[in-house]
């Protein structure tokens, strides 16, 4: 049987990892992406299509 505290530490991780993906995930369907700003070089950002087109 495996120790409580080891069961705890294991769940608080797995829910700051979802919390992380589903928070990247929101950003991502917004437009929003952590491309450092530079847009044109990432391609996930609706503001690189834009960018695109402007060329």
């Amino acid at each position: 049987m495996p120790n409580p505290a080891t069961v705890i530490v294991a769940a608080v991780v797995a829910v700051i990892f979802v919390a992380i993906v589903v928070s990247q995930i929101k950003k991502l369907k917004s437009g929003k992406c952590s491309c450092g700003g530079d847009c044109s070089c990432c391609g996930c950002c609706k503001e690189a299509a834009h960018t695109d087109k402007k060329r």
